[in-house]
């Protein structure tokens, strides 16, 4: 039983990490952190730490908690593929982020 809450609060991690990755890219983070790269390179490590956390405790887990970690792990991807894209971007384009 253990194993599924470690699976339930890594699923939760990922929650919040995809949804600071997906308002940080929206311009909603920068009342905290004012610097655009920053805020994207932020999103992006906390997203990966909770893929990394969710896919580790998911195969330890019990059946019933592939439902919430499916779910959080797509949420993850979403983030990481938007937070990533837009530092590449920034990252090759000059001016990108003025």
């Amino acid at each position: 039983m253990k194993a599924g809450w470690a699976v339930i609060g890594w699923s939760i991690f990922g929650g919040v990490a995809s949804w600071v990755a997906l308002v940080g890219c929206l311009d909603q983070i920068y009342r905290v952190i004012p610097s655009e790269p920053l805020t994207l390179a932020f999103g992006l490590g906390l997203t990966v730490i909770s893929l990394v956390g969710i896919v580790h405790s998911a195969r330890r887990g019990p059946w019933w908690c592939l439902v919430p970690a499916t779910v959080a792990a797509m949420a993850v991807i979403a983030g990481v593929i938007t937070d990533s894209t837009l530092l590449l971007l920034g990252l090759t384009i000059p001016g990108f982020y003025s």
